[in-house]
């Protein structure tokens, strides 16, 4: 199967964008801003729909970073300070781990509007991987960043357990540490061991179907190893990666495989994204039985929505276009 989807946190309408600075301005009521929130989250799911989203996500719209939600509502992590996230113009509170990790509830379940999502098409879940959680934070607590590593597996598993039972049917385990490295050193074998035995907490007794999504970095150098990790697919950044030490390899799962540009405004020519596709095709989906996804990147966030939309449509005739052809 072909499909597309998205990988991460959309932009915010402009509506939203204006009423929140109305809201911070203590021009309008709490009341007002959620209505915003609820307009914005139905505009961007009805996008997904229209483009033909395999897994349609409620856009987290209330998501001030991927980390955020887990450094706010899990015992044991206090908020610190703003740091920049990778080589982008954007920032995150980096968590500081002060305690045992406890989670008391759903974390993400207040945030996210998941009455809005449509009900005839499944629902995607997107939350932080714990090798990235693990390395953005600072560890104050845990003897080592192994030890926070499992303890926040252990939490990841039990919040995909909550929202199975709300509705969702994917999840996306985004991971850009794994693959851009902040100390500028290769990832090293007993690493990649500690980081499949925490996949394999996480995943335990989980039904629904697992994405690990790396973006900002090169997949290569973490081939082979990363077709042994414990999802049903791996996602690539192939605007980061290179692609000749990649296609050395026959992938065994699927792939989600981040074609559109995220971080350009520029609208990319569905005839070349097609083009592309069918070279990595040969060695991603040999066996033509795995599902392959057609996404950005990276989070559409550091596009303006308008632009956002656009590239959603590019995803939509690149996927459908990947059909025709491939069932000549």
């Amino acid at each position: 199967m072909i499909g597309c989807y998205a990988t991460g946190i959309f932009p915010r309408p402009e509506e939203l964008i204006k009423t929140t600075q109305r809201y911070v301005r203590e021009k309008i009521e709490a009341a007002k801003l959620e209505e915003a929130f609820e307009r914005a989250t139905a505009e961007i799911v009805d996008a997904q729909v229209h483009a033909g989203f395999a897994y349609v996500s409620d856009g987290m719209m209330k998501w001030q970073d991927l980390l955020r939600p887990f450094t706010e509502n899990l015992e044991g992590v206090r908020s610190g300070g703003l740091t920049r996230w990778f080589s982008n113009n954007t920032f995150y509170r980096k968590p500081v781990i002060i305690g045992e990790l406890r989670r008391t509830k759903c974390v993400t379940e207040k945030i996210t509007l998941a009455q809005l999502l449509p009900k005839n098409l499944p629902w995607k879940a997107i939350l932080p991987a714990p090798y990235t959680l693990a390395q953005l934070s600072e560890n104050l607590y845990y003897k080592d960043k192994s030890e926070l590593l499992f303890s926040y597996a252990k939490m990841l598993r039990e919040e995909i357990r909550d929202l199975a039972r709300l509705g969702f049917k994917y999840f996306q385990l985004s991971d850009p540490a794994l693959v851009c490295r902040l100390d500028n050193q290769p990832i090293t074998a007993d690493e990649m061991n500690l980081i499949a035995e925490a996949l394999k907490v996480v995943v335990k007794g989980i039904s629904a179907k697992t994405c690990l999504q790396t973006f900002h970095g090169d997949f290569s150098q973490i081939m082979p190893a990363a077709l042994d990790f414990p999802v049903n697919h791996l996602g690539v950044d192939l605007y980061e990666t290179k692609f000749d030490a990649v296609k050395e390899y026959s992938f065994t799962k699927g792939v989600a495989l981040g074609l559109v540009d995220a971080r350009s405004s520029l609208i990319e020519s569905s005839k070349e994204l097609v083009n592309i596709a069918k070279r990595v095709f040969e060695f991603t989906c040999a066996s033509g039985k795995d599902e392959c996804f057609i996404c950005p990147n990276c989070d559409l966030e550091y596009v303006p929505w308008k632009r956002a939309k656009k590239k959603m449509a590019v995803l939509r005739r690149v996927a459908e276009r990947l059909r025709e052809d491939l069932r000549e």
